[in-house]
């Protein structure tokens, strides 16, 4: 895509601003990264004028709470990587993708990953696809479901190292998601705000009883701003009962509780 204006800010500015800002993360982008991001950038430009891609319109904005918020987990994820078995490719799925985050961003900085990209929503899944050929990504792919359809069936159960998500649902409905497509072992790595005291509380025995445990909270400043990100790993210990997850729509309906 040509040199142009993105509102009142030249491409030069948007650069500086990922490059900053990424490196407040510890993240040193290359050139090649810092294009894809502007690139990805600009298409979310474009395709605001007909679809609702992200209710952000100014690219700073675009850029703090989307692109570097996904880029948050940066760490946490290149240290699983590094401790997976060596000649092995880490799987990862973005559970509710929407516009791409936090999974394109990471496969931006992370590109041996392969990702899976779940959106339900038609819109935004063309606009998924598009981003990836545009981008020119490799080993990513867009899967149209929904978590409670693909967690039942084989290709997908207990299939992932990392399962990501990001700005879907309170921690329990987020854990019926996610932790049914968690390998033992692998991670669940929830995307949380200030409330998620609250979240865990009501939720710690519910993450038990579908495999899983707490193993950390990581708190991260989103630069350019008072907000904190807090990444929630919660380790798979073991597999999730098959009666889990619920059917379509349920597990936001009635979420999960046990004494």
């Amino acid at each position: 895509m040509e040199k142009e204006k993105i509102y009142a800010y030249s491409e030069e500015d948007l650069r500086r601003y990922i490059d900053l800002g990424a490196l407040s993360l510890g993240l040193n982008l290359t050139e090649d990264e810092i294009n894809k991001f502007i690139v990805y950038l600009k298409m979310i430009n474009l395709y605001q004028k007909k679809v609702n891609i992200t209710s952000l319109k100014n690219p700073l904005d675009i850029i703090n709470k989307h692109f570097l918020d996904s880029l948050s987990a940066v760490n946490i994820v290149s240290n699983l990587f590094k401790n997976y078995s060596k000649g092995k490719r880490m799987k990862i799925i973005d559970v509710g993708s929407g516009a791409g985050f936090p999974g394109i961003p990471i496969k931006i900085v992370l590109s041996d990953v392969r990702m899976i990209l779940l959106e339900a929503r038609e819109n935004k899944t063309l606009f998924l696809n598009e981003v990836i050929d545009q981008l020119r990504l490799t080993d990513i792919r867009v899967e149209q479901d929904r978590a409670e359809n693909i967690g039942k069936v084989v290709e997908f159960r207990e299939e992932y190292h990392i399962v990501l998500s990001r700005a879907v649902a309170t921690l329990e409905v987020l854990s019926e998601y996610c932790l049914p497509l968690c390998q033992v072992n692998g991670v669940m790595l929830a995307f949380k705000g200030s409330s998620y005291p609250e979240e865990l509380s009501a939720s710690t025995k519910v993450i038990e009883r579908l495999g899983g445990i707490l193993e950390s909270i990581n708190t991260v400043r989103i630069p350019y701003s008072n907000h904190f990100r807090y990444l929630l790993v919660i380790r798979k210990r073991k597999s999730t009962p098959e009666d889990y997850p619920r059917k379509n729509g349920v597990p936001l309906k009635r979420p999960l509780y046990f004494e």
